[in-house]
């Protein structure tokens, strides 16, 4: 994702687990995702 900024017509979005209401599975990867970013800081 980082390759990407700076590119234009391209936008980066940042979602946490609480904008993620449809499918259970997609919040649980979503939170995974949050978790192993805190582990690597």
């Amino acid at each position: 994702v980082s390759l990407l900024r700076g590119v234009e017509g391209v936008n980066i979005s940042s979602f946490t687990y609480e904008d993620v209401v449809r499918h259970p599975l997609v919040a649980r990867i979503v939170r995974a995702y949050d978790k192993s970013h805190a582990n690597q800081r």
